[in-house]
């Protein structure tokens, strides 16, 4: 810890005598973000709610109310100059360009753990921050041993809180690391080769639906009459009312519904939003539509659900890249750069998107997908898929494939069919570390099919093709006795070179090197025969392997002499090597041995 920095900030935050007391316990800091911008209906973020006994836990859209009323006390001096600079370090990470939405977490896990301390009457000075914090984890550590909350979600919490308070007091080492709390990583486990069918058959389910949802939602479908309907390619349909309940949901339309004036006026409401085919009535249709076409832009592009959300609408122009077309802004006749990729058959999909959205939104906003908000929501602000996973997906018993699972099934698909790390984390714009640590998910599928494919590449017996064998020759690695095979032969086993000489498999060479070997075999042979006993009275009599190998050798090479002249040749020549101790490579270590017994 930067203890001068710390000792300044402590020296500015706290007053130092008793009219500054009286002073700080009336006027308040400001301690709101001017920077954000908030919704309609939004309420601003405000850190006094941190400095009275209870403000953390109110409801952030009364407590300032029971705050100016006097009904939650006076601020409590103590915590004012740890308040200050939560809020001082938090304005500048978002003048500096940090993330609204990570700002929005560091207030509401902030907001928990002053709620934890009023609770439990734990001081939130300056001074004592650190063990307070502390006292936490190990609370936050107990109701994860309670099964009150997950360990993640825990760690989760005390993360943000701890990120905000590394910076107020200059800390080196996370807070988070001096604490009980630990992260666990989930082991990433291959699925089985049915789970992994089924993930990727799911995937492409609901992937025809969002094309089946962007077909059936014309311009002209979604301004008709009610209700408009959602052709599946299997043949089922869904009626969409657009913000309307289904006629068959409503008791005041049902035949034995009583109250004739309710039910007319019931009807009446329902035509007048009928006949208002505007933007008014519809947005619920076309919030859908919207919602397939950024799940197919996803899936097509890889790109991450808020990077799609913020992107705005350009001229686009198309250059062919390997698997399809690299999009780029259109920007004073020159080509920008590449702001993301998409395949060929996708780009007749997209181009309709955009003459569909220019008709229903003009020029009213420049987002690529402006969902529209009602009760005065941000466009920025994040958005729901509910009408898609459950109004749509769960009524047609079709799972709902949320964007992250989307970005990772592509992700894993594009490394299954490539096998090449570096290309895969190219295209969905990651390093290549991160890919293989947090997307790639193990397959036992794809484990099965490399290890088949290993030896597809080097076992003789899948192969089916001719290899080296411990006699001279080849063969395809199955051992397999001859029909005739005597008792007392060498029984072939793919180790034993006389038993290969037994063996249907077994294959010779027309060679000159396949000659001087099986000589050589025979002679090594001729050199170990005489080194056998007579064997004892009912024993079986091992010259005889012996001597049986030597019989097949011989055959083999009177083969050859008797073929062709040049065959004859071969023999000759090999019989001469002998004669003057070449023997072949392959048996002349075990001949020097024999004869030197």
């Amino acid at each position: 810890m930067n203890w001068i920095s710390y000792l300044q900030k402590l020296f500015l935050a706290f007053p130092t005598t008793l009219s500054q007391q009286k002073v700080l316990d009336v006027a308040i800091p400001d301690l709101t973000f001017t920077m954000v911008k908030y919704g309609a209906t939004e309420t601003p973020w405000d850190l006094r709610v941190l400095l009275y006994r209870g403000g953390a836990k109110g409801n952030p859209k009364t407590v300032f109310n029971q705050i100016a009323e006097g009904k939650l006390g006076r601020p409590i001096i103590d915590r004012m100059g740890l308040v200050k600079i939560i809020h001082a370090e938090i304005t500048a990470r978002l003048v500096g360009g940090g993330a609204r939405e990570t700002a929005s977490s560091m207030i509401r896990n902030l907001r928990a753990f002053f709620s934890w301390a009023d609770e439990f009457d734990q001081s939130l000075s300056l001074e004592v921050i650190e063990d307070t914090y502390r006292h936490w984890c190990d609370y936050l550590l107990s109701q994860v041993q309670l099964k009150v909350m997950k360990n993640n979600s825990a760690y989760s919490k005390a993360q943000i809180v701890s990120i905000i308070l590394n910076a107020v007091l200059d800390r080196a080492q996370s807070l988070i690391l001096t604490t009980r709390l630990k992260y666990k990583k989930r082991g990433t486990r291959a699925v089985s080769v049915a789970a992994d069918k089924q993930s990727l058959t799911d995937t492409f389910k609901f992937g025809h639906l969002c094309l089946d949802i962007i077909n059936s939602l014309s311009y002209e479908a979604i301004f008709g009459s009610l209700p408009i309907k959602i052709q599946l390619r299997d043949g089922r349909e869904i009626e969409h009312w657009s913000g309307l309940r289904d006629p068959a949901t409503v008791v005041s339309l049902q035949p034995k519904y009583k109250n004739k004036h309710t039910t007319e006026k019931v009807k009446r409401q329902r035509d007048n939003w009928e006949a208002d085919g505007t933007l008014n009535t519809r947005y619920p249709t076309i919030n859908l539509r919207i919602m397939a076409e950024m799940m197919a832009f996803i899936g097509q592009t890889g790109m991450n659900l808020s990077q799609a959300h913020n992107l705005l609408l350009n001229q686009y122009t198309y250059s062919s890249s390997t698997d399809g077309y690299d999009v780029r802004a259109f920007k004073n006749r020159r080509h920008g750069e590449v702001l993301f990729s998409i395949y060929n058959e996708y780009r007749e999909v997209f181009e309709n998107y955009l003459a569909w959205r220019k008709k229903v939104f003009g020029e009213t906003s420049s987002r690529l997908f402006p969902f529209i908000r009602t009760l005065g929501a941000l466009e920025t602000k994040s958005f729901s898929f509910k009408p898609l996973q459950v109004n749509i997906c769960k009524a047609m018993g079709i799972a709902f494939v949320s964007p992250q699972k989307l970005r990772n099934t592509r992700v894993n698909w594009l490394l299954r069919r490539s096998r090449d790390p570096d290309q895969t984390a190219e295209q969905a714009q990651h390093m290549k570390e991160t890919l293989l640590q947090v997307y790639e998910k193990p397959s036992l599928q794809v484990a099965l099919v490399e290890i088949i494919e290993f030896w597809k590449k080097n076992d003789p017996r899948l192969v089916g093709t001719e290899v080296a064998c411990p006699a001279p020759g080849s063969c395809d690695g199955v051992p397999t006795s001859t029909s005739d095979l005597p008792p007392e032969a060498p029984k072939p086993d793919c180790s034993n070179p006389s038993g290969c000489l037994f063996c249907t498999h077994h294959r010779d060479i027309d060679s000159e090197d396949y000659v001087w070997s099986t000589a050589s075999m025979r002679y090594l042979n001729l050199t170990i025969l005489p080194r056998f006993h007579q064997p004892a009275k009912a024993k079986a009599d091992s010259a005889r392997h012996v001597q049986m190998v030597i019989d097949v050798l011989t055959s083999k090479l009177k083969w050859f002499s008797d073929s062709n002249a040049a065959r004859k040749a071969w023999v000759e020549e090999a019989q001469e090597k002998l004669n003057e101790g070449d023997y072949h490579i392959y048996w002349r270590h075990l001949i020097e041995s024999a004869e030197g017994i």
